[in-house]
C-alpha cells in the first residue's frame, strides 16, 4: 500500500492506496478514526489479504486515516471533543464516567468528515456506493451518531467497534426512537464488541437489535468477540469488518 499524506484543516489524513491499482479504477473508501492508532494496521490487513482476495474476501480498497499526528495513538482531549456529541443530561456524580470530559463537539467534526471526503473524491477515483466509516469506542459512538446525519449520507457502511453507548447516559438510544427510517434505507450497519467488556456489552447488543428489528437499514450485522477485551477486540474484528465491507453481493 503506498502511503500519501494529505490534510483537511487540523486534521492529518494518511492514505493507504493499492500498489497495483490504476488510478482510473473506482474503489471503495474506508474512513478511519483514531487513524494514528489503526489505519496503518488496517492498511497492512488489506495488503496482504489483497494478494489472494477470492480466499481472504477483501477487495482493493482506499484506507484514510482521519489523524492528529500527536505524540499519542490516541489524542484523548480531541477525541472527546471531536467524537461525541453534547450531553443534555445531568450526570449522576457516583457514576466513575461522569470525571470524564465534557466533550461535545461532533458536529462540527462531521462537517470536517464532510470536507475530507469532498477533498478525497475530488483527487480520488472512487467508488461511491461503497464508503464507510470505522470507529472504535469514542469513534465506535461517532460512527453510529453520524448514521443519524442526513450530510453524511454519502457514506454507505457503518463499522463501529465497542461503540460508547454509555454516553451522556446512553441517550443515543432516543435518538433512535426518533429517526426517519428512509434516511437509513440504503445504508449497512456493523457493530462488535468484546465479551469482556462489561456493560459496554449490553449497551452494542441493544443498538444491534434495534437496527435488526426495526428493518430501517440494508444490512445489519452483530458480532460477539469472545475473550476479548476493549482494545484486543479491534484486532480481533478487523479481517471480519473488511470482508463485511467488500462483500460484492449486497443484499437489495
Amino acid at each position: 500500500m503506498k502511503l500519501i499524506n494529505k490534510k483537511v484543516d487540523n486534521y492529518y489524513l494518511d492514505i493507504y492506496y493499492p500498489d497495483s491499482q490504476s488510478v482510473e479504477e473506482q474503489l471503495p473508501v474506508l474512513y478511519v478514526l483514531d487513524g494514528d492508532a489503526f489505519a496503518l494496521t488496517i492498511a497492512e490487513a488489506v495488503k496482504l489479504q489483497i494478494r489472494n482476495s477470492p480466499k481472504t474476501g477483501v477487495e482493493p480498497m482506499i484506507i484514510v486515516g482521519i489523524c492528529y499526528h500527536d505524540q499519542s495513538p490516541f489524542s484523548r482531549e480531541r477525541r472527546f471533543i471531536d467524537y461525541t456529541p453534547k450531553k443534555k443530561k445531568t450526570a449522576n456524580p457516583q457514576d466513575i464516567r461522569s470525571q470524564m470530559p465534557a466533550g461535545g463537539g461532533i458536529e462540527p467534526f462531521f462537517k470536517v468528515i464532510s470536507k475530507i471526503h469532498q477533498k478525497i473524491s475530488t483527487e480520488f477515483s472512487i467508488d461511491s456506493q461503497r464508503v464507510g466509516l470505522f470507529g472504535h469506542s469514542l469513534g465506535g459512538l461517532c460512527v453510529l451518531e453520524s448514521l443519524l446525519k442526513v450530510e453524511l449520507a454519502f457514506l454507505t457502511d457503518y463499522l463501529a467497534v465497542s461503540p460508547s453507548l454509555w454516553w451522556d447516559q446512553e441517550a443515543y438510544f432516543e435518538k433512535l426512537n426518533l429517526i426517519n427510517g428512509k434516511l437509513l434505507e440504503n445504508r449497512r450497519v456493523m457493530i462488535s464488541v468484546g465479551a469482556k467488556e462489561g456493560d459496554m456489552v449490553p449497551l452494542a447488543k441493544r443498538a444491534a437489535s434495534w437496527f435488526k428489528v426495526n428493518h430501517f437499514v440494508k444490512e445489519s450485522a452483530f458480532y460477539l468477540a469472545e475473550d476479548e477485551n476493549h482494545m484486543s477486540v479491534v484486532f480481533t474484528t478487523i479481517s471480519r469488518y473488511l470482508r463485511w465491507f467488500s462483500s460484492s453481493e449486497r443484499k437489495s
